[in-house]
């Protein structure tokens, strides 16, 4: 969840995406969900596309901007991933709109697809009290889909968010909440926002936001030796790496090209970037260094395009997730964007975009 021209490349109309992640077993959980959550190995717990029967097509033509979007909801800081021949997109749900600060309403929703065009209508998650965002997709060692978020969104309320995880063996039906390393931060005032989880083969990462917009906030990285989403949890430390003079939020982790990777929205302009760890990723002080910090370079378009500057009166490409596809060669980013900042509280009437490109330096938008 955030704080308040590109080349463009000739491309093939249609994609078939080859699947990138090999079965290793079978998932706990009930057989639906262990056709479709096979066992991850260390690091393709992020691929975003679940081995099966065949891959998804994309009609790269028939496809507009934005891809998805609801006339009475805003739409932002989307994470999705491909199983059971469908796209499985969650997304914070923003209802109620008002330019009234603190009046709308937050939740997570998910919808489905199986060509990125038509969607399924949105279904809300049951209800968490003070509503949740900012969900992030992967799966666990064992198969099982983890979605871990935040709750409660903004900073109006008596409580600060804190991170939570909710577990599902199909994408669909999703368990009820858990608290996410609840020791690492136990004052109501302390707010803790966007967390992002990686297996390392030596326990587990967690990437997350501490700090509220009247002081500084930081990105930090706390490790559970155990691998168990319950810890114990310590901190690691706080990476360093600024743009803008600023920090980073909306972490997703993943690997590319064999290495991990940090996709991260910079808390300044709302821009995504795109960082490569150097370290070993066994070793947790590790995940304290990134190199190589580039800028994804986005076409405008007139959705996403508003008066002023981003992230002030419009929003460009927020809250970008990454789905990287070494098979067919294309890299796919969505992201969200918006005309204005007045609506839904001044969040925007957000809706969420795709870009493809084949090096993640050069990206186009859908030619429709």
């Amino acid at each position: 969840m955030s704080g308040h021209a590109a080349r463009w490349l000739l491309l093939p109309a249609t994609v078939v995406l080859c699947a990138l992640v090999p079965s290793a077993g079978q998932a706990k959980g009930g057989n639906a969900g262990a056709a479709m959550a096979p066992q991850a190995t260390a690091g393709a717990d992020h691929a975003c596309i679940v081995r099966g029967a065949t891959g998804p097509t994309i009609a790269w033509s028939h496809l507009h901007n934005p891809v998805l979007s609801y006339r009475d909801a805003a739409v932002k800081d989307q994470a999705q991933i491909w199983a059971g021949g469908r796209w499985h997109m969650l997304f914070s749900y923003v209802t109620n709109d008002t330019t009234v600060p603190g009046q709308e309403s937050w939740d997570i929703a998910t919808a489905e697809s199986t060509d990125l065009r038509h969607w399924s209508a949105p279904v809300p998650w049951s209800e968490q009290p003070g509503g949740m965002a900012s969900p992030d997709i992967v799966r666990s060692p064992s198969g099982m889909f983890v979605s871990t978020y935040d709750s409660p969104p903004g900073e109006s309320g008596p409580l600060q968010a804190k991170l939570y995880y909710r577990t599902s063996s199909d994408l669909v039906h999703w368990s009820a909440p858990h608290p996410l390393a609840p020791n690492l931060y136990p004052s109501p005032d302390d707010r803790l926002i966007d967390p992002a989880l990686a297996w390392t083969g030596n326990g587990l990462i967690l990437a997350y936001k501490v700090g509220t917009t009247s002081m500084p906030q930081t990105f930090e990285i706390a490790w559970s030796r155990t691998g168990s989403l319950n810890g114990p949890w310590v901190v690691v430390g706080r990476p360093t790496i600024q743009q803008y003079g600023d920090t980073f939020e909306n972490y997703e982790l993943l690997v590319v090209g064999g290495r991990w990777h940090l996709v991260a929205t910079s808390n300044t302009l709302d821009q995504p970037w795109i960082y490569t760890l150097p370290g070993d990723p066994k070793d947790p002080s590790s995940w304290l260094q990134w190199v190589d910090g580039r800028h994804l370079q986005v076409p405008s378009e007139a959705w996403n395009t508003g008066a002023g500057i981003s992230s002030v009166g419009f929003e460009h490409a927020n809250s970008a997730f990454l789905c990287v596809d070494t098979a067919d060669g294309y890299d796919y980013l969505t992201y969200a964007g918006s005309q204005e900042l007045s609506q839904f509280g001044g969040w925007g009437h957000a809706a969420i975009g795709v870009a493809r490109s084949r090096d993640l330096v050069h990206w186009s938008v859908p030619p429709g």
